[in-house]
């Protein structure tokens, strides 16, 4: 890689970290990160999730024994999304998708060779 090309991605880099939705982000990825109920939440669905994969293995889809699983963790990740937490962290979350995939399109799409 040529040295002007690695200063311009490095400086592209820094510039990025600086915009006030990134900041806003890892602000809330750090209290995510920090907070008991999100950890708990996300322990919950995690184990709802597990259960519920083991169940598809031994019973199938079908089963009640899956049926009730899938419900358990239907309401674990309910209860995980809707903590205002973690709403807040998904909303900044989307805001920097939409920053990546601008510069995705703007950088990278002139040298697609499948369009």
């Amino acid at each position: 890689m040529n040295q002007n090309l690695l200063e311009k991605a490095t400086s592209l880099k820094v510039e990025i970290n600086e915009l006030p939705e990134v900041k806003e982000l890892e602000r809330l990825n750090k209290l995510l990160n920090e907070n008991e109920d999100v950890m708990k939440l996300a322990y919950r669905k995690d184990v709802a999730a597990t259960k519920y994969e083991d169940t598809l293995r031994f019973f199938g889809e079908n089963s009640n024994e899956a049926l009730e699983a899938r419900k358990v963790l239907y309401q674990a990740k309910l209860a995980l999304d809707e903590n205002e937490l973690v709403k807040l962290y998904n909303e900044a979350y989307k805001k920097v998708r939409k920053i990546y995939d601008k510069i995705n399109e703007e950088i990278f799409n002139p040298f697609n060779l499948y369009d």
